[in-house]
């Protein structure tokens, strides 16, 4: 750097120290404000929630509150450009999907249970999954209910209801419906629990299980061995909460 160039350097350097003069110590709040200051904060957002509060969301999964509070989730999917398309659009190169587009399987909480299986007596499958136990099958066996989805609505039919279950969240209604091992998929239909499935299946063997108990397709292989389930879907009532 030459002569000339630290000139140059210097002068900006105090142009911008004369926009930014020194602070006025007699401005600065003192100690006593400040501490009302940081009573203020802490007591409009607190740092520790007590699980027991009545507020407390109920699907606040550990931390007390659900990320859906602030954002739906969003995906990119990338469509591949076809060198020969002479009507090639860069504005549909990108397909943004929110968390609003119809997805095959959705998540439920006890709070949800009495409408979507006694107010809708559809066919209804039910993923009951634990994301500290067996983690790699709960989602490989979500990712096959889904494909298996896909496969009926690909045969022109309307698939059941999937719904999925966080029994780490939702403990009692995990407990009501006897699952102990994760994951489990129960298949019902108007009211009653026709078959509990606890192996991982396929999503062609997952298809073939939906076509035979809804739309009276033959039994497949994989349930040669059961027999006929009338076991009741459980009802879970939630407590109420104290007046505050």
């Amino acid at each position: 750097m030459d002569a000339e160039e630290r000139r140059e350097w210097r002068m900006k350097i105090r142009e911008v120290m004369k926009k930014y003069p020194d602070v006025d110590e007699d401005a600065e709040l003192d100690s006593e404000e400040k501490k009302m200051k940081m009573e203020k904060l802490l007591s409009d957002y607190p740092l520790i929630v007590d699980e027991d509060d009545p507020d407390w969301p109920e699907d606040a999964d550990g931390r007390g509150f659900g990320l859906d509070q602030f954002f739906n989730k969003i995906t990119i999917k990338n469509k591949k450009k076809d060198d020969d398309d002479e009507n090639y659009d860069s504005d549909k190169e990108i397909v943004w999907q929110d968390d609003d587009s119809i997805r095959p399987i959705k998540d439920i909480t006890a709070a949800g249970w009495e409408e979507a299986v006694f107010k809708d007596i559809s066919p209804l499958i039910v993923l009951v999954h634990n994301r500290y136990k067996r983690p790699k099958e709960n989602e490989k066996i979500r990712d096959a209910l889904e494909k298996a989805v896909h496969i009926i609505w690909n045969c022109r039919l309307p698939s059941p209801r999937c719904v999925a279950i966080d029994a780490v969240v939702e403990t009692e209604l995990v407990s009501a419906l006897k699952v102990s091992v994760f994951p489990e998929i129960i298949f019902t239909k108007a009211g009653k629990i026709l078959y509990r499935e606890k192996a991982i299946r396929t999503a062609d063997e997952f298809s073939k299980i939906m076509a035979y108990f809804y739309y009276g397709a033959g039994r497949p292989p994989c349930l040669n061995d059961i027999g006929d389930s009338q076991e009741l879907i459980p009802s879970v009532h939630l407590p109420m909460k104290p007046r505050s």
